[in-house]
């Protein structure tokens, strides 16, 4: 069974993976046009110019290679993943809060219980006599 701990772990895990891959997309345009670029003079200003776009696809490529994902994973498949360990963790929480109303109940008759018969020792204590 999983835990807390477990689910949340793997969900940041998807959650980097998902931002990785949002922004190796949105600069997917950018490598592009400065492949198609012929001039190293022209690639130089280029990537001057779009210093911004270059880092934050190096970054999510640099991620990916460290985490060694060779094959970008869809975002609906990530997205999915995340849900069903959304639904899990949920899932976990509920029995938690269940388990955890019925310890309290326990204790609340434990509780009465205990005050009952002390009560009553201190009545049968009263009844002898000295």
């Amino acid at each position: 069974m999983a835990t807390f701990k477990h689910i949340n772990s793997k969900n940041a895990r998807y959650s980097d993976a998902e931002k990785q891959l949002l922004t190796y997309w949105e600069t997917k345009d950018v490598r592009k046009e400065y492949k198609a670029l012929k001039t190293a003079k022209a690639r130089a200003e280029y990537a001057q110019a779009h210093e911004r776009e270059f880092m934050l696809s190096n970054a999510a490529a640099k991620y990916f290679k460290d985490h060694g994902i060779t094959k970008l994973p869809s975002t609906k498949a990530l997205q999915a993943e995340i849900q069903q360990l959304t639904s899990e963790k949920n899932t976990l929480y509920k029995d938690y809060r269940e388990k955890q109303s019925r310890v309290k109940d326990l204790e609340t008759v434990k509780s009465n219980l205990e005050a009952m018969l002390g009560h009553t020792k201190e009545k049968h204590h009263e009844l002898i006599p000295s």
